[in-house]
């Protein structure tokens, strides 16, 4: 078996967009960090509480004579809208509620993995959706699937060992968006510390998490639906022979599935049925936020119907490779 995998994450390697994905998810943590570091005012001292007082102090000298967003549309002048009375507003209050909670607001090494590199998972899904669906069906538009199954082995082996080498690459994926992200975030943003808190907006309110422990966190939140997903992927290339048809319904069924899962959540009220569609589960990370999703269900309850759709697609996948035709 070990052979066999040596020899799927070759195949794997020797393909172009296989090297390509990481440059571009590398290239993708740069520029988020650029932009974050453009967009969000930075602060490089020791004391940062000393200059957002300051900051508060500013504003509230500039709202007695700010106008509100409804007095500058009218007036013909032109203005920003972080000049308003309502928006200075809103400053002074996210502010002293960052002293209150001693959580600072700028940027920090963690607070910019938080932000960025879990922002960046979705091209980790998309590359590794794309390669999990072109694994076997690969096979079949290049002609090499009868090579491939004149081997001494079993065709569960064959297609197990394929099933491995694209979660290790999906593995290998993770683990630079984790190193490069945190070098990448260090060298714009400072070492910073492991304790230091972050502000998050739950559904009940302020929470505060430690930087650190909520990037693992929401890491380990996300592989739960990013492993049903790639299954998912992988259960199309087996299904497809044409390799571009297995790819471009996995690419489809990604990008649709989290408005399939919004949608289904508002209905979910009114159809009970629907909460045991598996759109709504794929993003565990909301249960971060909130203990329950669609009223009722707990992650418990969510975690058991992936497993269930995780099941079903593994049956559906070996069970059709076994009897799939191989003719060409």
């Amino acid at each position: 078996m070990i052979g066999l995998v040596q020899n799927e994450l070759i195949k794997i390697w020797e393909k172009k967009n296989s090297w390509i994905f990481p440059i571009i998810l590398i290239l993708a943590l740069i520029g988020g960090s650029i932009l974050e570091m453009k967009m969000t005012p930075q602060y490089k001292g020791d004391d940062w509480r000393a200059s957002v007082q300051s900051e508060i102090t500013k504003l509230e000298k500039k709202l007695p004579t700010a106008k509100t967003e409804e007095e500058l549309m009218n007036s013909e002048e032109d203005f920003d809208w972080e000049d308003t009375k309502e928006s200075i507003e809103m400053n002074i209050q996210d502010y002293k509620t960052n002293l209150e909670n001693d959580v600072s607001p700028y940027t920090t090494s963690w607070s910019n993995m938080n932000g960025m590199v879990i922002g960046m998972k979705s091209l980790i899904t998309l590359f590794a959706v794309i390669v999990c669906a072109g694994s076997v069906s690969s096979e079949f538009s290049d002609g090499t699937i009868k090579q491939l199954l004149i081997r001494p082995h079993k065709r569960w082996a064959i297609l197990l060992s394929k099933y491995i080498a694209v979660l290790i690459y999906t593995a290998i994926l993770i683990i630079l968006l984790v190193g490069f992200g945190y070098l990448i975030s260090i060298a714009f943003f400072g070492v910073g510390s492991m304790g230091d808190k972050v502000l998050i907006n739950g559904v009940s309110g302020q929470i505060i998490e430690v930087g650190a422990a909520l990037f693992f966190k929401m890491l380990l939140y996300y592989l739960p639906g990013l492993l049903l997903v790639v299954s998912l992927a992988f259960m199309l290339s087996t299904l497809f022979k044409n390799q571009a048809i297995a790819v471009g319904v996995g690419v489809f069924v990604l990008f649709v599935s989290s408005t399939i899962g919004q949608v289904i959540q508002m209905l979910a009220t009114d159809y009970a049925w629907l909460k045991l569609l598996v759109f709504p589960h794929l993003d565990q990370t909301i249960f971060l936020m909130q203990d329950k999703i669609m009223n009722t269900v707990t992650m418990p309850m969510s975690l058991s119907i992936l497993f269930v759709y995780y099941a079903l697609f593994m049956t559906i996948t070996f069970w059709f490779f076994q009897k799939k035709d191989v003719s060409i």
